[in-house]
């Protein structure tokens, strides 16, 4: 009896609780690596809207700078790229700072999972036939 009782206690393997703790472990990773990844997705979109809202910003202002100066005015719009609404809104305030300039802000509106955002951007315009 000696013989065998010392071979049960030498044999390789594992028991019911070390395998149910491996898979508790294995489990526990599971859930941080998938949580991460959402995360990631998250903010790959956010980045993704941000972008896009930096580019309409961009594109408004050269739109106004190919206008006359007399012609540029404040005006709003909306715009959907990728399944997301932009709203893009820019406020023209004349003789700002000074006389024959015009001070121009383009907003530009989102919603996304998180919530509402916005980007601003803020420029001068000249008047190239500054008057004396």
């Amino acid at each position: 009896m000696a013989l065998s009782t010392w071979n049960l206690r030498n044999q390789y393997g594992s028991t019911l609780v070390e395998s149910l703790v491996a898979i508790s472990l294995f489990g526990f990773a599971v859930v941080a690596i998938g949580d991460l990844l959402t995360r990631e997705i998250q903010l790959e979109r956010a980045n993704g809207t941000t972008t896009t809202a930096v580019c309409l910003a961009e594109s408004e202002l050269e739109d106004l700078h190919a206008q006359d100066y007399d012609d540029i005015a404040s005006h709003s719009s909306t715009t959907t790229v990728e399944g997301a609404t932009y709203a893009v809104q820019t406020k023209v305030v004349t003789d700002s700072p000074a006389r024959s300039l015009k001070s121009v802000t383009t907003t530009v509106s989102w919603t996304e999972a998180r919530g509402p955002k916005s980007y601003s951007v803020d420029t001068i315009y000249l008047n190239p036939r500054i008057e004396d």
